[in-house]
């Protein structure tokens, strides 16, 4: 008997790659029997789009709450035995899906199973410097249990995501596909995760320089801030971030040697930019950091309010 498939997207100001993204759900070989989109407090025409096509289902929030905490959503409201996501700025292959359930049945005890994500928008210099060095798949073979599965393309069984706990709520911007895996391997006895190129869906995203920066800075920021954490002596917010600052300093120095040794002369360019864009970046962490800080203290105080 076939497995009951859920796919959610969790959704935010994608107006115009969403509409996309449902019709290649639509017209997947193997058909999704629900499709749910999580509306995390767009403030576009997203939702108005993707209510047009039947039998989506909605769910919204009215503000943004963050990548993981529409990922729990997308898992909490989903009723099929296996619970696949893809991103709003995605469109899957026709076979996507098909590939992806036909391997959860071949093997009972695997928990998920995921696919690349394909670059297809190479149209400005930042669009291909983030397909050299922003890559979301593990090359053309088969992969078993890879460190993690990225979250743009994944299909996992209901009962595996209950047992591993949610996606921590703090993860708002990435990270969340990591963190997730990661509690798969540690709750889950005998986890078995696979990586199966076949199964990709097209990336959709269109870059700036500017989008990228701020992209990529969310992305290292995370992995080294766990670092400075978990490894490192400091205990304060600009110590922390200090350290920060230095190893995404030297990330971003590794590739743009790794660029000039291939001769990638525009993928230089891009890397200086995003090294003289580094310290303002800092900055501007560094004061979201103090305005987070007065918001809790305003509320201990009673000077912030809330709907009741």
């Amino acid at each position: 008997m076939s497995l009951t498939v859920s796919v959610y997207i969790p959704c935010f100001n994608a107006e115009r790659t969403i509409g996309a993204c449902i019709a290649s759900l639509i017209s997947q070989q193997r058909k999704p029997d629900e499709i749910i989109l999580v509306d995390d407090g767009s403030t576009d025409r997203s939702v108005e789009i993707a209510t047009r096509y039947p039998g989506v289902k909605l769910v919204k929030f009215p503000g943004n709450k963050g990548l993981a905490t529409a990922r729990n959503a997308g898992v909490r409201f989903s009723k099929g035995e296996l619970i696949a996501s893809i991103d709003s700025d995605c469109a899957a292959d026709p076979r996507w899906l098909r590939i992806l359930v036909e391997e959860m049945e071949r093997d009972p005890d695997l928990c998920g199973v995921a696919g690349g994500v394909q670059e297809t928008e190479l149209g400005t210099i930042a669009d291909r410097w983030r397909t050299y060095h922003m890559a979301q798949h593990y090359g053309q073979n088969r992969v078993d249990n890879p460190r993690f599965l990225y979250g743009a393309n994944t299909l996992f069984r209901r009962h595996v995501l209950v047992r591993a706990g949610s996606y921590p709520a703090y993860l708002r911007t990435n990270a969340e596909d990591f963190q997730i895996c990661k509690q798969i391997y540690k709750n889950v006895p005998n986890a078995k995760l696979r990586y199966i190129p076949s199964a990709y869906v097209n990336h959709l995203r269109r870059d700036t320089l500017r989008s990228l920066a701020n992209t990529y800075w969310k992305y290292q920021t995370y992995l080294h801030w766990r670092r400075a954490v978990t490894y490192g002596t400091p205990r304060t917010f600009l110590d922390v971030n200090y350290q920060v600052f230095v190893l995404v300093s030297l990330a971003w120095g590794r590739q743009l040697v790794w660029d000039l040794k291939r001769g990638r002369l525009e993928s230089v360019l891009v890397a200086m930019y995003l090294t003289c864009k580094l310290p303002w970046l800092q900055i501007r962490e560094y004061f979201r950091h103090l305005t987070a800080l007065k918001r809790v203290d305003g509320a201990s105080s009673g000077t912030v309010s809330r709907d009741s």
